[in-house]
């Protein structure tokens, strides 16, 4: 230990570098950096021929060990072929001789077919991979998220396509047939189907699923589902996986017609595609949909419904909400971390908190999303999903829309200032001095900033976690996973930045001065946020000129090296791990 802390206060290269190059696992981008400090270092390249040397004598004795393991067994070969050719061609058939050895392992175990061998050990490996998949199928989301999120996405479907007609085709199957229905609804939900008559067996099975509160106009609507379940006095939930992208809530219940229940939403955006209800009577019924999608009016699709008269009519005769707009209810503070974890999550997804202009605020009654997207398609993709969170509305404009409302007069056109650069910067000053050439300096100038860029982003959103959900409290269990699964991501995408400068400062080849190791370690209690600004700062500093004081690029690679370890031992340090569900349960 006290030896590799004197390489490392001396600047010398440490043991395990120099293990790594001897075996040729030294990685390619710290292979630039040890080949210039052994070609000035007389020590190191000393310390590096006794660890080739070493190495060498462990690959020779490993050779003549194995050499050695060979002889052997060649000559326990032959003599296990002499012994063979003297024994006769036939064995007596009244006695088989069994070695000693070989007889008492046989006394001390009973006869083994090989038969039930084999399929004991089948059964072992078939438990141990429904263990392990029932371990993976365990689901950090509740029933009811579930269900309010399915329920959003019919809401969301009537959104996106504002008017039309749905048309949904489903396959029902029981025991003793097998239907295939096409059902059509306004998107609007304004307008009825006109009444059809039912053949025999269909009005059998419609009064059959009325018993399990399913509606034959819409048999996989999670509204009717929640109905159901919320009614239930006494009941129990299951969530699994399936197929990869779907999940399968299932209700159990002790008494009733109905033994349970399933529906089956996709977890892209949770939409239903199955239903399946078990009665006691030993009948099973099973609703998949085939085919989901919205049509136009046409005369053909409104001769399917009622006249507009009659609606017109029910519409008069409806009775009108009072005019004063009820007050939204105040959300306790762990609805609001859990619905503004869920929307971080979904923006995180799509990608919506790396340079786009979204940002979320809080309020007593719930998070509003505020921004400005490219397109008007960006904007109804993040509409849609938003939707779906509960206590979350979205509030955004796109540019196209922004551009097609007239400006008001007197209004002000913004001005960007683009500042030139007039200078010479210190990465250029560096290259022109030592006749390198600067065609391709432009570009990892660039690349260079967008990384430190990348890592101050990052680093931010991490710190804003961790400061305003500290230590897991105030929040669920589903929110505390959707916690762990941010700032993973954020982590994840933090180390990928900085591993991206490291290389690209690499491949710059500046010969770095050595870093002042006491302002190294009083930097290292600063924040992560603190640390990637100061990393922008000397990035820009060396790549774009801005910022300096007249420093040599060697002086600022040397600290920019210095700033990337600081930054990746704290990225290192997240911790990722959600809160323990017991833990939460004593403290509720």
């Amino acid at each position: 230990m006290m030896h590799e802390l004197h390489n490392f206060l001396r600047g010398h290269l440490s043991d395990v570098e120099l293990t790594l190059l001897a075996t040729g696992d030294l990685p390619s981008r710290r292979q630039a950096r040890v080949d210039r400090h052994l070609a000035a270092c007389s020590v190191c390249r000393a310390r590096r021929s006794r660890f080739e040397d070493l190495f060498s004598q462990l690959i020779a004795y490993h050779s003549y060990g194995a050499l050695s393991e060979k002889l052997d067994d060649n000559t326990q070969r032959s003599q296990l072929v002499a012994r063979l050719n003297q024994m006769p061609d036939e064995a007596p058939g009244a006695e088989i001789v069994w070695p000693k050895r070989a007889k008492n392992r046989v006394r001390a175990w009973l006869p083994m077919n090989p038969i039930l061998a084999t399929g004991l050990l089948l059964a072992v490996a078939s438990i141990s991979c429904v263990f392990l998949w029932m371990q993976q199928s365990r689901l950090n989301i509740t029933s009811n998220t579930l269900l309010v999120r399915a329920e959003a996405w019919d809401r969301v479907a009537a959104y996106a396509s504002a008017t039309g007609v749905i048309r949904q085709t489903v396959k029902i199957t029981t025991r003793k047939q097998t239907l295939r229905r096409t059902i059509f609804r306004d998107a609007e939900g304004r307008r009825k189907l006109r009444e059809q008559r039912l053949a025999e067996d269909e009005d059998s099975l419609k009064r059959k699923l009325v018993e399990a509160d399913i509606s034959w106009d819409a048999p996989l609507s999670a509204t009717s589902y929640q109905d159901w379940h919320d009614a239930q006095r006494m009941r129990g939930d299951q969530i699994q996986r399936a197929s990869g992208d779907l999940l399968v809530l299932t209700t159990t219940i002790p008494d009733g017609a109905v033994a349970s229940q399933s529906l089956t939403v996709r977890d892209t955006d949770f939409h239903p595609i199955r239903r399946t209800v078990s009665f006691r009577d030993s009948e099973t019924v099973e609703i998949a949909e085939l085919d989901y999608s919205v049509l136009p009016w046409t005369p053909a699709t409104s001769s399917l419904f009622q006249p507009e008269e009659g609606m017109l009519v029910a519409e008069a005769t409806r009775p009108r909400p009072a005019l004063v707009q009820l007050p939204s209810p105040t959300l306790t503070e762990e609805q609001l971390n859990d619905a503004e974890l869920s929307a971080r999550l979904t923006l995180n997804r799509l990608h919506a908190d790396t340079g786009e202009q979204i940002e979320v605020a809080r309020s007593p009654h719930g998070i509003e999303v505020l921004g400005i997207t490219d397109s008007e398609k960006r904007k109804h993709e993040l509409e849609s999903e938003l939707y779906m969170l509960p206590h979350v509305t979205a509030s955004l404009s796109s540019v196209e829309e922004l551009k097609a409302k007239p400006s008001q007069r007197g209004e002000l056109s913004s001005v960007k200032v683009i500042e030139m650069q007039t200078q010479t910067t210190p990465l250029e000053t560096y290259y022109l001095a030592h006749r390198r050439n600067v065609t391709l300096l432009g570009d990892l100038a660039q690349r260079l900033f967008n990384s430190a860029f990348a890592i101050n982003l990052e680093s931010r959103a991490i710190d804003d976690l961790q400061r305003r959900f500290p230590q897991h409290e105030g929040i669920s269990t589903v929110a505390s996973a959707t916690l762990a699964d941010l700032l993973f991501t954020h982590k994840h995408k933090l180390l990928a930045a900085l591993e991206d400068e490291e290389r690209l400062l690499a491949e710059a080849q500046i010969e770095a001065l050595r870093s002042n190791q006491d302002a190294s370690m009083h930097r290292a209690d600063w924040p992560l946020a603190s640390l990637a600004e100061r990393n922008l700062a000397l990035t820009r500093e060396l790549a774009l000129g801005k910022g300096g004081s007249g420093r040599t690029a060697e002086m600022i690679a040397s600290e920019l090296a210095a700033s990337l370890n600081e930054l990746s031992l704290q990225a290192h340090e997240i911790q990722v791990v959600p809160q323990d569900s017991t833990k939460l349960d004593k403290r509720k």
